[in-house]
């Protein structure tokens, strides 16, 4: 039998896990169709890794930001 701790914690992890993936669910449906997948991959060496779109489209965390 599980411990009350126990089973709340697991209940919080989970509600957190659960209300993560369907912010991110939410947002790829939102700017999916904007972005290509050349467009996640990591930017050239004198930028920092991030994905390309954070550098080349600029509306696109515009439309992120207004979330």
């Amino acid at each position: 039998m599980l411990s009350p701790g126990f089973a709340a914690i697991v209940a919080v992890v989970g509600a957190v896990g659960a209300v993560a993936g369907a912010t991110a669910l939410q947002v790829g449906r939102r700017i999916g169709p904007e972005l290509k997948a050349t467009d996640l991959l990591p930017a050239a060496p004198p930028r920092l890794p991030l994905p390309r779109f954070v550098y080349e489209k600029p509306e696109l965390l515009n439309k992120l930001k207004r979330r």
